[in-house]
């Protein structure tokens, strides 16, 4: 289930400075300056249901290169023992730390939303039932680091060509499935082709 929510201007994500795993820092542009990117915005890398997500994406990366689609991860807090256990275990490809939080703030409107323990207080509610659905997948999880920040994801289109897609985590494990990501990047490769 996609959040509606309007499409940030692209100014909102194109000058934030990402730092690679390396150390090396990348002005976020260059990551769609050569074709379409679809971003996975994370919540937490030890988080079962942000490690069921990213593995549950990147299965799908074929089916992305196929539609000339880079898939990237961004978070926004690099704790290094997390990233080592993140990587390349549940997301083997390029991971950047958005230390500003622009992708985060972009997603909802400005402001990064923080969600509700609310729902964890329910072990029969909706949160716990994604959580156990993931942890069928994802065996080695933990909660360590700042998990109240939603994630999500967005599509970027190739230049200047603006944000095309987003969806806001709005709860926690309330993401986009992949067949979702992909169906949206089929539509807008699609129909920047025409």
């Amino acid at each position: 289930m996609t959040v509606r929510r309007s499409l940030p201007p692209l100014s909102a994500i194109a000058g934030a400075v990402l730092r690679s795993n390396d150390g090396t820092e990348v002005l976020a542009s260059t990551l769609w300056e050569n074709g379409p990117v679809a971003v996975l915005v994370l919540r937490r890398p030890g988080c079962v249901l942000c490690r069921d997500e990213a593995q549950r994406l990147w299965e799908r990366r074929a089916e992305f290169e196929r539609l000339g689609v880079t898939l990237v991860c961004v978070v926004h807090e690099w704790i290094q023992r997390e990233i080592n256990a993140f990587t390349p275990a549940f997301w083997p490809g390029p991971l950047y730390h958005d230390t500003s939080k622009c992708f985060y703030g972009a997603l909802n409107g400005g402001t990064p939303l923080r969600g509700s323990i609310l729902g964890m207080l329910n072990p029969f509610g909706s949160v716990w039932k994604r959580i156990r659905a993931a942890q069928s997948r994802v065996k080695e999880h933990n909660l360590n680091g700042e998990g109240s920040i939603m994630g999500g994801a967005m599509i970027i289109r190739q230049g200047n060509g603006g944000v095309a897609w987003i969806h806001l985590e709005s709860e926690p494990g309330l993401v986009a499935e992949p067949e979702e990501v992909l169906a949206a990047a089929e539509k807008i490769v699609a129909g920047s082709s025409k």
